[in-house]
């Protein structure tokens, strides 16, 4: 299946740019909140951190454990961002409620300590946030499909007329199942070397 990347992003730049604004938005939101919130426990987890002990040696048997939970990780996140693609089908309602539920729920760990979520949450955090914004663009696609069936009054018709529009969903989730695998293997294996050597534990 040939794939025009330039045409792609054409073709669904503002819907890609409105799930982004979405995200963005509620993100920010979610870590201002939490910052006015929070007040003096702000950045107690990186406090608390720096007060541990260096003779912890427990954590990198730990973080070998976790390593294991690469297809969990994997699993949990590609639901969640299925779950929103087919919300399409609900008029894209609950697709952006989850949207928003993710990015406030990010935004809130920021707002609560930059430092520790920049070092455990961002390197894998940006690409599985990446695949939110792509399946939330999936379900505007879909609902927009279902717009176009309820006027024409038609299933096979409208599905005839924009093999395009089918072409290109399809591609995000893709796009979506290759960000997630690539999210789970950096959050499982990679995050927590980067978390263990900024902290030193």
């Amino acid at each position: 299946m040939e794939f025009d990347i330039k045409g792609f992003f054409k073709r669904n730049k503002k819907l890609l740019l409105i799930s982004l604004i979405i995200f963005l938005l509620f993100t920010v939101a979610g870590a201002v909140i939490t910052f006015m919130a929070v007040g003096d426990d702000y950045g107690q987890i990186t406090e608390s951190i720096n007060n541990l002990s260096s003779s912890n040696a427990s954590t990198s048997t730990e973080n070998a454990e976790y390593s294991t939970f690469t297809l969990y990780l994997f699993s949990h996140n590609l639901v969640a961002d299925l779950i929103t693609i087919m919300g399409g089908l609900f008029f894209s309602i609950p697709s952006v409620l989850i949207a928003i539920y993710n990015a406030v729920s990010i935004g809130g760990a920021f707002g609560a300590d930059l430092t520790f979520s920049s070092v455990s949450i961002l390197p894998h955090g940006i690409i599985e946030y990446a695949a939110t914004v792509f399946a939330l663009a999936a379900a505007f696609n879909i609902t927009k499909l279902e717009v176009m069936m309820i006027k024409n009054r038609s299933f096979k018709k409208v599905l005839k007329e924009n093999k395009i529009l089918l072409k290109d969903i399809l591609i995000m989730i893709i796009i979506v199942v290759v960000l997630v695998v690539i999210a789970a293997i950096i959050e499982a294996n990679v995050t927590p070397l980067i978390t263990e050597w900024y902290f030193g534990i």
